[in-house]
């Protein structure tokens, strides 16, 4: 009875040391080889913007961290939105489209588990990049960020 008294500390001990994975981490695993439809297919980016600023997240805080001028556009859309062409099936979808909403799907949980404040940012009329950033639970802004091609 000892013995395995002595395997469950054990074992309990390797649970203990095992680090949790960041939000970062996880969304690096995801996005590989993932490309956000649009015109032109692109890949996605991890965002680990390591400022903390309070919440929400404005256009105007949003057009100081990327860099942008008051003039350009920039539009704030509910964070949902982002996943809509990927996530809301069509009949024309292939095994690609399914498999691509899978990990989409994936990706929308990860970042509702991990982050607060989600918002999602367009700027430019027909190259938009587009972020979706939340704040992780350090307070630091992390997410997505890819370009969208409509003309």
């Amino acid at each position: 009875m000892d013995t395995k008294k002595n395997v469950t500390e054990v074992e309990s001990s390797k649970e203990e040391g095992i680090t949790q994975k960041s939000v970062v981490d996880l969304l690096k695993e995801n996005v590989v080889d993932l490309l956000y439809p649009s015109e032109s297919d692109e890949k996605l980016k991890v965002i680990d913007w390591q400022a903390d600023h309070p919440a929400p997240f404005s256009p105007i805080l949003f057009r100081k961290y990327i860099g942008l001028t008051p003039s350009d556009r920039v539009e704030s859309l509910p964070w949902e939105k982002f996943f809509d062409v990927v996530l809301n099936k069509q009949d024309w979808w292939t095994d690609y489209e399914t498999e691509r909403a899978e990990k989409f799907a994936r990706i929308k949980t990860i970042m509702q588990e991990n982050l607060t404040e989600l918002e999602y940012f367009r700027a430019g009329r027909v190259e938009i990049e587009a972020y979706l950033i939340g704040k992780d639970a350090e307070g630091k802004w992390k997410g997505l960020k890819t370009l969208i091609i409509e003309s």
